[in-house]
């Protein structure tokens, strides 16, 4: 803890929150009352909601939940991996939830629950293998779903729904052929009376067993078809998501308990729905939240439905993208909603640094006035866990990225106003730079390591400072980046971005000091008055624009040394800075040389 900022420090001495992660969960956003917030699963905890206590009741009516010898109810976890099954990140392009086909041989009856298993009588169960037909399928599912393109997904659903209506045609033609053969037969035998639901397993262990050429579509089979759409670029990917997975409800609900949804179902596309830029594609992802719950609870809490720390980082991850109002705040409250969850003993709910650093990041993108404040509280929670032993809580570099960021984009941090500390915004987040480069230094973990982000994001807060000193103070961590650069540090790698926040950074000291001088004199800076007070303004005006000038032709040469690198191109905003800083000295030279780059 020693390491850290001194303002973090200072947050040391504010009340703690209630829950062991974060703040108390009846702070609740306001004007979102018919979100999941409103819902029970988010208020008294696990406990059954009305539609989830009528759904418990008529399962002991519904044809998948029939308790005979022949019943067959698939458990969908325990008997295959999962490749890729990696959370939500704050990278656009990171893997999303992947059902595999690779390992799974064969299904076996279970109960939903196993402590309903220790309780419930002893019945006779069985189980049918995979064919040889639906492995194959699988696979090749699951190797098409890993594209990120626009026509993959079109193609992965439309095998699935011929494979499905294949399927579909063979139990029609197999319940005709009983349907006949049945009037051949006396009333009495067992067979006249059999559901609908008992053909399909009987059929489902008979063509496992005798036909190994057709496919049988299964929860595998639609998972992969649904990350397909959550990895596809259309506009409409979410969408198409959402329905497969209403699809497989659709057939669970008929009796096919070998589609049954899963936890990486409904994680898939929850992810599609927070990489979807749809409008309401937030409120989205958390509905799904809660209809996981729902589902879980009604089908008697199977391990393979239970929502883990994937399914909310995942939602946190959508709320957050959403830019929408108070999405920090609702963002938050999921976390809060975590915490006390793993409190009460679901050890699966354990954020990680992925859940916090997607928090601030939303907090930074927020611009409401003292953000940088609740996202530095967050980061100092983060701190505190890891100091329990919650090693996934350490906070990881973009996470420290993220805090500067909300630092550098703070109201009230812009000019040279203070915070309540006396510490200005751009001070703040130079003090977590110091942290970063003093701990790694200590422990030498890549996961803290200061890269090329974290010193361009505290040139930018000294250059929205907008100080007389934005310039020298932007000078010198653009300074201590190629320092560590030269000696091979590759990922502080300098780039356009950061010559273009120190010019900024001088740029807004010119500001700054013809402002100081217009309310100390009462008027602007005159170049050609000869009294002490312009001729200073004057020259540090001219200075300023001096600097700018030599970090664009600095720029410029880089990118014509390092092969034109895109990351150390000029863009229009380098160019039109520089001008305006020239400008601004009355250097029409410098103007000139500026066009002739």
């Amino acid at each position: 803890v020693s390491s850290i900022s001194p303002y973090l420090l200072s947050l040391q001495n504010q009340p703690l929150p209630v829950s062991a992660f974060s703040f108390p969960i009846h702070q609740r956003p306001n004007n979102y009352r018919d979100s999941i917030y409103s819902s029970k699963h988010f208020r008294a905890g696990p406990t059954t909601s009305l539609r989830a206590a009528q759904c418990h009741h008529s399962r002991r009516l519904h044809p998948r939940q029939n308790q005979c010898p022949n019943s067959l109810v698939i458990c969908n976890h325990g008997n295959f991996d999962h490749v890729d099954d990696e959370g939500p990140s704050l990278e656009p392009d990171d893997e999303v939830s992947t059902a595999s086909a690779a390992t799974p041989t064969s299904y076996t009856s279970s109960s939903s629950s196993s402590a309903a298993a220790a309780t419930a009588p002893t019945a006779t169960t069985t189980s049918y293998t995979v064919n040889a037909a639906t492995l194959r399928f699988n696979n090749k599912l699951n190797t098409l779903s890993k594209s990120y393109d626009a026509t993959t997904a079109t193609r992965v659903e439309k095998m699935l729904l011929q494979a499905l209506e294949n399927y579909q045609f063979y139990l029609k033609y197999k319940h005709n052929n009983n349907h006949e053969r049945n009037k051949q037969q006396t009333r009495n035998e067992a067979n006249d009376d059999k559901s609908t639901h008992d053909e399909i397993q009987d059929t489902l262990i008979e063509i496992s067993t005798n036909n190994s050429d057709l496919i049988i579509p299964n929860t595998i089979s639609f998972t992969n078809a649904i990350t397909a759409w959550a990895r596809c670029t259309r506009k409409d990917s979410a969408k198409r998501a959402q329905a497969l997975l209403d699809r497989m409800h659709a057939l669970y609900d008929e009796g096919w308990t070998h589609v049954q949804p899963n936890k990486i179902s409904y994680n898939s596309v929850i992810t599609a729905w927070a990489r979807s830029a749809e409008k309401g594609s937030a409120k989205k992802a958390e509905e799904l939240l809660r209809r996981m719950y729902e589902f879980y609870e009604a089908e008697g809490g199977a391990v393979d439905l239970k929502p883990d720390s994937r399914s909310f980082n995942a939602v946190i991850n959508a709320v957050a993208r959403s830019r929408e109002k108070n999405c920090a705040d609702r963002a938050k409250f999921l976390l809060d909603e975590m915490g006390r969850r793993y409190n009460e003993g679901d050890e699966d709910l354990a954020p990680d640094a992925l859940t916090f650093g997607a928090i601030i990041n939303a907090y930074a993108n927020s611009l409401e006035e003292g953000a940088s404040d609740k996202a530095a509280q967050l980061l100092m929670h983060m701190e505190s866990l890891y100091q329990l032993g919650f090693e996934n809580a350490k906070p990881a570099t973009f996470v420290y990225n993220a805090c500067m960021n909300a630092f550098a984009k703070d109201p009230l941090g812009q000019g040279s106003a203070k915070s309540g500390s006396g510490i200005s915004s751009a001070e703040k987040a130079q003090q977590l730079l110091n942290s970063m480069e003093k701990r790694y230094e200590e422990e030498r973990d890549e996961r803290v390591k200061p890269d090329c982000i974290s010193y361009s994001t505290v040139i930018n807060a000294h250059a929205n400072s907008a100080t007389t000193q934005s310039g020298e103070n932007a000078d010198a961590i653009l300074t201590r980046m190629i320092h560590r650069y030269l000696i091979g540090d590759n990922d502080c790698k300098p780039n356009a971005i950061a010559f273009t926040a120190a010019i900024k950074a001088h740029s807004s000291s010119i500001n700054a000091t013809i402002s100081t001088h217009a309310s100390a004199s009462g008027d602007d800076c005159d170049f050609e008055s000869n009294d002490i007070s312009s001729n200073n303004c004057k020259k540090q005006i001219e200075l300023s624009a001096k600097r700018c000038e030599e970090l664009l032709q600095q720029l410029c040469l880089l990118y014509q040394t390092c092969s034109h690198d895109r990351t150390l191109k000029p863009t229009a905003v380098t160019f039109d800075l520089v001008t305006r800083a020239c400008t601004q000295a009355r250097n029409v030279e410098g103007v000139w040389r500026v066009k002739e780059l």
